[in-house]
């Protein structure tokens, strides 16, 4: 048990050591500290409230917050972060990218998602490219959400982030990208696109325009592959097309 009564007081050091620590906590918090100290002691709260100047309701309120909120209570309610207690370690925001049949979701898990409609490609692009900017994807995520290649990722998130959407839009005539594309080359790029999918076992702008140069000489950019893969629907059977091929090769056999 402290015995207060043998202390010596000097009000000369109080005055120094209450200025210094105002100064650095403020008067307020001081004045509830010192509050909770004298009531500790044993002092009444007639005392504590005729000594600090404060109503006794407030004194009451003082001791009642500190026991219910512990450290938090001695400072100023007002305060958005309290300066007593340790910051706590902030969580990394966990995002994962689905890729499903009617477009892509970006998932926060139980925080919510982001869904993109399979045609809106522009959309996806700004979205999933900013989040990169931003290191809440890595570029494998982004490159298999939009079916590129990881270096065309970081050379778009390089355009959007000093050019703006505008660098993402295609500004080539659709009509002269169509002329090359006759019925005899997407023949020839369906064609390709499966004999990918069953030896390979995947495809990509990238695989299909090589191996069409390969096999046809047919100089082809990845990226009007990709367009014309996504238009002749040969996107949606990527998956289902091995499986499919197996099972009639079975049921031919039998």
């Amino acid at each position: 048990m402290i015995n207060s009564q043998k202390i010596l007081f000097s009000n000369e050091l109080s005055q120094q050591r209450m200025a210094q620590a105002q100064k650095i906590l403020g008067a307020k918090v001081i004045s509830r500290i010192i509050c909770f100290a004298l009531f500790l002691l044993g002092a009444d709260r007639k005392s504590i409230s005729d000594l600090l100047k404060t109503p006794p309701g407030s004194i009451r309120s003082i001791i009642r917050a500190v026991f219910r909120g512990g450290l938090p209570a001695f400072e100023d309610r007002r305060r958005s972060i309290s300066t007593f207690l340790p910051p706590q370690e902030r969580r990394r925001l966990e995002v994962t990218v689905h890729i499903q049949e009617e477009g892509i979701i970006v998932d926060w898990g139980d925080t919510g998602q982001i869904k993109i409609p399979r045609q809106n490609r522009l959309q996806a692009k700004v979205i999933l490219l900013t989040m990169l900017n931003n290191g809440l994807l890595n570029t494998r995520e982004v490159a298999e959400a939009l079916d590129i290649s990881t270096a065309h990722v970081l050379n778009l998130a390089r355009g959007l982030h000093t050019e703006d959407i505008t660098f993402l839009i295609d500004k080539r005539q659709g009509q002269q990208q169509e002329y090359r594309f006759s019925p005899e080359v997407k023949a020839e790029v369906i064609q390709q696109f499966v004999l990918d999918v069953v030896v390979e076992g995947r495809t990509s702008g990238r695989l299909l325009s090589e191996h069409l140069q390969g096999r046809c000489k047919l100089s082809l950019s990845e990226r009007s592959i990709r367009h014309h893969v996504k238009e002749l629907g040969l996107a949606r059977i990527k998956k289902s097309l091995p499986p499919l091929l197996a099972e009639v090769k079975k049921n031919f056999k039998n």
